[in-house]
């Protein structure tokens, strides 16, 4: 059958120009080789102050790889000024290995512990 892990969260982006090139990463992946297809969501309305795009997919073990690789190039999208950095969140699950958190600040991707109080997520 195979090992599989989930991976589900968001960037907050500052500014259209940061939305726009994340469409332009995500539309790269989908048009790629990878062992996945999608998994992005652009709202169409915006509700708040800054832009928010979605992703959840769940994969094989493995390809996971693909997309630290591809969150990596968007966390380190310009800023719009010093402190405008993207930013999000994503939760990632593996079947065997349990839960582990990658954080999107700072212009990099941090890979950390999921907090437990958030186990029910992984059901």
């Amino acid at each position: 059958m195979g090992t599989y892990v989930s991976i589900r969260g968001w960037v907050d982006c500052c500014e259209d120009g940061q939305v726009r090139l994340l469409r332009e990463i995500a539309a790269a992946e989908r048009a790629g080789e990878r062992g996945y297809r999608g998994g992005w969501t652009f709202p169409a309305e915006q509700p708040m102050w800054d832009d928010v795009a979605f992703f959840a997919a769940h994969g094989r073990t493995g390809y996971e790889e693909s997309v630290r690789e591809m969150l990596r190039r968007v966390a380190a999208l310009p800023a719009v000024d010093e402190d405008d950095r993207v930013r999000g969140v994503f939760r990632v699950h593996h079947e065997v290995d349990g839960a582990a958190e990658w954080q999107l600040r700072d212009g990099g991707l941090r890979c950390v512990p999921a907090p437990p109080g958030h186990d029910y997520l992984d059901a």
